[in-house]
């Protein structure tokens, strides 16, 4: 399977969200951008490391990141994000040489990313999905309805209902009843 390599482009608050951000990617040639939902705990971690601040280098994730890197080569790990299910991006730490794979929220391994360099990599085909085009100057951005929460979905859906705005409800309830019907299609286990 091709994939394309992605880097941390910024950080975005989403204004009245009660603290989510939008983290945004690109691939290396910034052809293509995608936008992540995190929380707000992950907005002030992420930012953190935006900073120029000397602090960073005493928290626990990049001290603990230096001693794996003390006592292994840390060019082995990957991350790669590798599906899309229940509004969650499927990710995993790759080990490149036992091929073991550690499964991650998607907002960890950029953190992750963030703090040691270590590769951040997307399926081609779902990153050609998911993604739109690169702007460097958007004062608006798109998060799509697939990556967001079943919870979070229904609050939206209330919200749309209650604003009148029928088109964005009918898009909401669409992937609300495509989610029940993977559901109810799932293997008993």
């Amino acid at each position: 399977m091709r994939r394309v390599k992605l880097e941390f482009c910024g950080l975005s608050e989403v204004v009245g969200s009660n603290g989510m951000a939008v983290i945004l990617l690109s691939d290396v040639g910034k052809h293509r951008m995608l936008s992540v939902v995190c929380d707000g705990i992950m907005k002030y971690q992420i930012g953190l490391r935006c900073a120029d601040s000397k602090l960073r280098l005493r928290l626990l994730p990049e001290v603990l990141l230096d001693i794996l890197g003390d006592n292994v080569e840390i060019e082995r790990f990957e991350a790669c994000i590798y599906n899309l299910a229940d509004g969650e991006y499927k990710t995993v730490i790759r080990d490149m040489y036992t091929f073991k794979e550690y499964p991650i929220r998607l907002s960890d391994a950029i953190l992750m990313s963030k703090i040691n360099g270590i590769g951040l990599f997307m399926e081609e085909s779902l990153f050609l999905l998911q993604s739109m085009p690169y702007s460097d100057s958007a004062d608006r951005l798109a998060i799509p309805i697939n990556t967001l929460g079943t919870a979070r979905l229904e609050n939206e859906l209330k919200k749309a209902i209650d604003e009148e705005n029928y088109r964005l409800a009918s898009q909401i309830q669409d992937e609300l009843n495509k989610r029940r019907g993977q559901e109810e299609n799932k293997p008993k286990e």
